[in-house]
């Protein structure tokens, strides 16, 4: 069974997802402004191994998010096409976003992922939880009760 530990996301902690290529996201969060990031990263641990990590942003209200997609997501052209987004999370409050879930190439398919997710659904019982989904992980995303938000890439839970 893995651990679930919150370290500072730090400098420190980008210089260790910079050395990480079997994962989707280490590069980007790597490289992003300290600003741009929340203060802690939530790390999978198997024994004492990084085995996956999961960045999540709390907001207290639907704008947050809206300004979050509109800036790292969404191209002004092609904005319409998210028009289920919007109405949905307009109103929202108090809910969170899983920004990345990843899974060290090493330890897929081992339930680590899973055991994120319940440990997230654990910690915010009654919160929303939204994820942007690749469509390589949209089965996962289904898999963990997640539902389709409209025909956008959104989904979400709760």
């Amino acid at each position: 069974m893995p651990t679930i530990i919150a370290k500072p996301f730090d400098q420190e902690m980008q210089r260790c997802l910079s050395e990480i290529t079997s994962a989707y996201h280490a590069g980007e969060l790597s490289s992003k402004e300290l600003s741009e990031l929340p203060e802690e990263i939530y790390i999978i641990e198997a024994g004492n191994t990084m085995a996956g990590y999961c960045v999540v942003w709390e907001y207290e209200n639907g704008n947050q998010l809206i300004q979050k997609a509109e800036q790292d997501y969404f191209s002004p052209d092609e904005r319409y096409l998210e028009k289920d987004f919007y109405i949905d999370i307009k109103s929202k409050k108090d809910f969170i976003f899983i920004e990345a879930l990843d899974v060290l190439r090493e330890y897929e398919s081992n339930g680590y992922g899973a055991a994120l997710v319940n440990w997230l659904k654990a910690k915010y019982p009654n919160k929303r939880m939204y994820v942007y989904s690749l469509d390589k992980s949209r089965n996962f995303w289904f898999k963990q009760n997640f539902e389709a938000l409209g025909s956008t890439p959104w989904m979400t839970f709760n």
